[in-house]
């Protein structure tokens, strides 16, 4: 949904937050966005539903783009060992 419906989700999700303007910083901006997602897809019709579950399957099947795969450094070291 972030990649396909950026937008949409951006404006739920400022509905929300009860905000204006997004801040990444802000906890509840990642905390909200699988609920602003799926308030995105609540609001799809049938045809809307179908083309993204079309696309979801062409991502599984193409993988994440190379520049995205090199993003990937490993597990996050635990600061408490």
């Amino acid at each position: 949904m972030w990649k396909t419906h950026k937008a949409a989700v951006e404006h739920e999700l400022r509905e929300i937050l009860g905000v204006e303007e997004l801040d990444p910083s802000d906890p509840g901006y990642f905390q909200q966005r699988n609920a602003a997602a799926k308030c995105v897809i609540d609001k799809m019709n049938e045809q809307e539903k179908a083309a993204l579950s079309t696309k979801i399957e062409e991502m599984r099947a193409e993988g994440n783009p190379e520049p995205i795969q090199r993003e990937y450094v490993g597990p996050i070291p635990n600061p408490m060992v």
